[in-house]
């Protein structure tokens, strides 16, 4: 359908930051918006990449499917989020996992030829897609170290916190924006691994009951989860939590003075 797209959701996206109005306009008029139904597929691994993509609602699952049958999350995507950044400049020029929606979503669509010279006209646009790459790239580097150095609790605690920031969510109690088992796959373990973490991490404040799950202590949780990641200095959820905690305990304390 034509593009109509509401001001608010054009700041989240991050591929505009900067972008002056008038050229947001000539972007987006390229563009047009597909509704998508979950589990209806909106592109499959293998087949030529003929369109850019950024989400306006819902959330996207990336993954890929092995052939005896079972499917490994990639990634999951939300609202601002885009698809097929790398694919742009890839010589192959064919789609290397596939996407479905996990719920109801929306996304606008540009063909891949039009984006490709929008992108040599606008300077913005294009440092803020190689920022995009640029951080996949160095968020896949970290997964890499997670995997190869913590334990299945870890992994999951670690992965907890950044939804709960992603999301903005109440740290003491939230509940998980899609499925325990697209978590562990997004994760690479079974179910069942990820249970047994869950259970874990109750000794490290942190509990998880059904889709429920709350922070207890912040700074125990760090310190059992992030202390073995050696990028916690300059991760954001990391820094978000502790921030949020300390403002919880001031104001907590700040109450009991004055009822005092």
């Amino acid at each position: 359908m034509p593009l109509t797209i509401s001001a608010d959701v054009v700041r989240m996206i991050p591929l505009f930051s900067g972008v002056p109005e008038q050229d947001k306009e000539t972007l987006l008029s390229g563009g047009y918006v597909r509704q998508c139904a979950r589990g209806d597929m909106l592109f499959a691994h293998g087949e030529p990449v003929t369109h850019f993509y950024i989400i306006i609602s819902g959330m996207i699952r990336l993954f890929r499917t092995s052939p005896d049958g079972k499917e490994k999350t990639i990634n999951v995507l939300t609202m601002g989020q885009t698809l097929c950044e790398s694919e742009i400049f890839d010589v192959c020029r064919s789609h290397r996992v596939n996407a479905m929606p996990v719920e109801e979503s929306a996304v606008i669509e540009f063909p891949i030829e039009w984006f490709k010279d929008a992108i040599r006209q606008h300077s913005h646009v294009a440092l803020n897609l190689f920022s995009l790459i640029a951080h996949q790239a160095h968020m896949a580097e970290i997964e890499a170290e997670h995997q190869a150095t913590m334990s299945a609790a870890q992994l999951v605690a670690c992965f907890l916190q950044r939804l709960c920031v992603l999301y903005d969510l109440n740290l003491h109690d939230f509940e998980l924006p899609y499925s325990k088992t697209l978590i562990a796959s997004r994760l690479g373990m079974e179910l069942e691994t990820f249970s047994r973490a869950v259970t874990k991490l109750k000794e490290y404040g942190m509990s998880v009951r059904g889709t429920s799950v709350a922070i207890h202590d912040v700074k125990r949780l760090g310190g059992y989860v992030c202390s073995s990641c050696s990028v916690s200095g300059e991760c954001e959820a990391y820094h978000s939590l502790h921030r949020r905690q300390d403002y919880i305990i001031l104001h907590a304390e700040g109450m009991k003075i004055q009822k005092f």
